[in-house]
């Protein structure tokens, strides 16, 4: 995308009012599909780098084969988590997961075509979103007179897929379980979700872009749900639902007022806050994105940002944010190659820029915000090669 703001790095520092810490950030930079990790003056401190044609030479998994990445130029990274040995683990979007150690070497992969998220458990498995292939899904998922072969021809050239599921991996990186998004859908009768969503994009009915871990203040706030149940957030259907952590049927859902919303994270109170990334099409009146918090007690929700019409920002797409310790948040404007830290007032304590080169901004697709002494590692060398 075109530059939308200017400068580059950190263009403004609050010394005094930020969560001090190293940032990590994953996307489309300069170099590639990376994460990086920054310091709070933006010098780059460490990259992990992301080599699809490295790391898998020949791809068996991924369909439609059309799908396949061309060039470096043809893939992106979306979702991460960081471990303290200085090791990753990280989607290529739609392509398949990888545990990266510090020098970007793998530990293990999976041969699944994950995307947008990762979650860690208390236990240390991981949560991710991936896709079930349509030669695998049951015909009665398939819209009426519509085939699987017709839904794979529509797919070719997109990085979306028409049943997405949940991975639970091991900390080895070996599946656990999988449950279907689109059967606890359907098994729970949202036809007029499935309705809606089938209008917009026949072949990504739910669009699952995240997975979190329900905590005891959310369960309390709903009945039947239970801590450790799964929050997921499904763009397509602008849906929040709690899927059950061991069968995967369907327990709670809500829709709106947030649109093709990303990040649905659960605070410590049970609340949960959103990036509702809004359609400009509606009308002048949408001016830009929204960082939310819903209460499931009172089914209410509030805008935390912008506080005022100047504080605004906007992605169409993606975008994440990040409550840190200290009150703030840590919002991703992800197609300004833009992360900024605002305290609760809204102000700007904190701002890094990145273009991609004299024209286009990088691609921000998730940043996070970790502690100074999250590593255990005391120093990031590797061989060359």
């Amino acid at each position: 995308m075109p530059q939308t703001y200017p400068g580059t790095g950190v263009v403004a520092h609050d010394t005094g009012a930020v969560q001090s810490g190293y940032t990590l950030i994953q996307g489309i930079l300069p170099g590639g599909a990376q994460v990086r990790m920054v310091d709070m003056d933006g010098t780059e401190v460490h990259r992990w780098t992301i080599e699809f044609f490295d790391l898998w030479t020949n791809p068996t998994h991924v369909s439609p084969v059309e799908n396949l990445p061309k060039s470096d130029l043809h893939y992106h990274t979306q979702g991460f988590w960081p471990l303290p040995d200085g090791s990753i683990v990280v989607n290529v979007s739609d392509l398949g997961a990888v545990r990266l150690d510090h020098c970007s070497e793998p530990v293990w992969k999976l041969d699944r075509m994950t995307h947008h998220a990762v979650t860690r458990t208390p236990q240390g498995d991981f949560w991710l979103a991936s896709h079930i292939p349509l030669e695998e899904t049951p015909t009665d998922l398939l819209p009426r007179g519509v085939s699987a072969d017709d839904l794979a021809q529509k797919l070719i050239g997109w990085g979306r897929h028409y049943n997405n599921s949940i991975l639970k991996v091991s900390t080895e990186g070996e599946i656990l379980s999988e449950f279907s998004v689109l059967q606890a859908v359907t098994d729970a009768g949202l036809e007029h979700a499935l309705y809606s969503s089938l209008l917009e994009f026949m072949p990504d009915p739910t669009h699952l872009n995240d997975v979190e871990l329900v905590n005891e203040a959310l369960a309390e706030k709903i009945g039947d749900v239970r801590a450790g149940d799964l929050l997921v957030s499904l763009r397509s259907m602008d849906m929040l639902a709690i899927l059950d952590q061991e069968d995967g049927r369907l327990k709670w859902h809500k829709q709106g007022p947030w649109v093709h919303q990303h990040d649905a994270d659960v605070m410590s109170d049970g609340s949960i806050e959103i990036f509702n990334n809004r359609k400009k099409i509606v009308g002048p009146w949408v001016t830009g994105s929204q960082i939310l918090s819903y209460d499931a007690t009172t089914d209410t929700t509030n805008v935390l940002h912008p506080v005022a019409e100047e504080d605004r920002f906007h992605s169409d797409i993606m975008g994440a944010q990040q409550r840190l310790e200290n009150g703030n948040l840590l919002i991703t404007e992800t197609l300004a190659g833009r992360a900024f830290e605002v305290d609760p007032a809204g102000k700007v304590v904190w701002d890094y820029r990145l273009p991609y080169d004299d024209e286009t901004a990088s691609l921000f697709e998730v940043v996070m915000r970790i502690p100074p002494d999250f590593f255990e590692k005391n120093s990031w060398t590797c061989k060359e090669s």
